[in-house]
């Protein structure tokens, strides 16, 4: 086991971009928190998919989902990565309440020094 790399400073993601969200999460909006780590790929998005969420900043946050599929970062996966070609790039933020795409993750490049 290793550490993964951070995200350079101003690291451009483009949208479209399929990239891997891990976590210790619920699997369901009714089950508990999983005792397994969980992976599920999760597609960036244009800014404007999170533009319902009333917190979302697009300089710090990152808009990710897959519409097509219903997986998704969920309660109890907050904080977990969201890792794009084995690079940390995200950590977990928040979901809508019905665990629905999209899902926000904050920018880790946004914070680095």
């Amino acid at each position: 086991m290793g550490t993964l790399p951070l995200s350079a400073n101003f690291n451009f993601i483009p949208p479209g971009r399929t990239c891997r969200a891990v976590g210790w999460g619920r699997t369901n909006v009714k089950e508990p928190a999983s005792e397994t780590l969980q992976e599920v790929k999760m597609r960036l998005l244009e800014q404007q998919a999170c533009k319902h969420f009333t917190c979302f900043q697009q300089n710090s946050q990152l808009c990710v989902g897959n519409p097509k599929n219903m997986q998704n970062v969920y309660k109890g996966d907050s904080g977990g990565l969201l890792l794009c070609a084995g690079i940390a790039q995200g950590i977990a933020l928040y979901v809508n309440r019905d665990a629905k795409s999209p899902a926000v993750i904050t920018r880790i490049y946004h914070y680095r020094p």
